[in-house]
């Protein structure tokens, strides 16, 4: 009598795919393919390549908890491979951290542009610093791009900053990012010319509606932004006055809803010539830029 057919890489794909989107994931045939690469321990490509491959019972089995538990109680992808990537590195991601987002590469490249352009930040070792790493992504980044750069990074969670660290060493720039571990500035009382930061600024009342995968499966403490989503961007405000040199620059990741409150809170310091909303590639106001006033 003959057996049940195996499954191939096809079936499972497609299969998966639709199963995902009945449960409202947001993209369920990249999340399908992702995880089916993961298991098999190859590039989507070589999906393609091996589409009529026909699949062991173990590498089945091993593929459908991944996807009952992306499915069913929507862990992100990323944290069922480990891994996210983010402007062209790969990084370490656990429980213990927020995973980095494809807007964030928006703050990263204007940190860049203003490393590049502005005369206050044209020195031979700009200062850099990341208020509420996380993963490192931010900092790690930076620090890979801008090799003069010194890059300070700060977590209140000292499991962040373990991997942070790891993905500080995995791309070999651990000598030029310094770690601290408290509150934002984390007790750094010297000079900075650039504060890059993706703080918490969801307001406290919404956090419950958000969507799972972010809401159950991120740090509250990287999302608790308080009652208006301000709070820590008002902390970081208050502290520049004593640290950010003058025509130096804040660059802040928020919520699309908070340009009015953010901008009024940079300019109600009396610090800052400069202060505007960008719009992230969806064309939401996302990113705060603040230049502190020269005199």
């Amino acid at each position: 009598m003959p057996g049940k057919p195996l499954l191939t890489v096809g079936d499972l794909v497609l299969r998966s795919a639709e199963w995902l989107g009945r449960r409202e994931v947001e993209a369920p045939r990249l999340d399908a393919e992702l995880l089916l690469a993961h298991v098999l321990e190859c590039d989507r490509l070589r999906l393609y390549m091996d589409w009529h491959k026909p699949l062991t019972e173990l590498e089945v089995s091993g593929y459908r908890e991944l996807v009952r538990e992306r499915g069913q109680r929507r862990v992100p992808t990323a944290r069922l491979l480990g891994r996210k990537e983010f402007y062209g590195r790969r990084f370490e991601v656990t429980p213990a951290v927020f995973v980095p987002r494809p807007e964030t590469e928006g703050l990263v490249d204007r940190a860049l542009a203003l490393l590049e352009a502005e005369p206050a930040l044209r020195v031979e070792r700009p200062v850099v610093f990341d208020i509420g790493t996380g993963s490192g992504c931010i900092a790690v980044t930076l620090a890979a791009e801008r090799p003069a750069a010194l890059v300070l990074a700060s977590d209140v969670s000292a499991d962040a900053l373990e991997v942070a660290r790891r993905n500080a060493l995995a791309h070999q720039v651990q000598g030029r990012v310094e770690f601290r571990q408290g509150e934002l500035f984390a007790g750094y009382a010297g000079p900075i010319h650039l504060i890059a930061t993706n703080p918490p600024y969801v307001a406290s009342g919404q956090i419950p509606d958000l969507p799972p995968e972010v809401g159950t499966h991120d740090p509250r403490a990287a999302l608790d932004g308080g009652e208006d989503g301000l709070d820590v961007l008002r902390g970081i405000l208050a502290g520049c006055g004593e640290r950010l040199v003058l025509g130096g620059w804040v660059v802040a990741e928020l919520g699309e809803e908070q340009e009015r409150g953010a901008l009024a809170a940079t300019e109600a310091t009396g610090l800052f010539d400069t202060c505007r909303m960008e719009r992230d590639l969806a064309g939401r106001p996302r990113y705060l830029m603040a230049r502190r006033a020269a005199r």
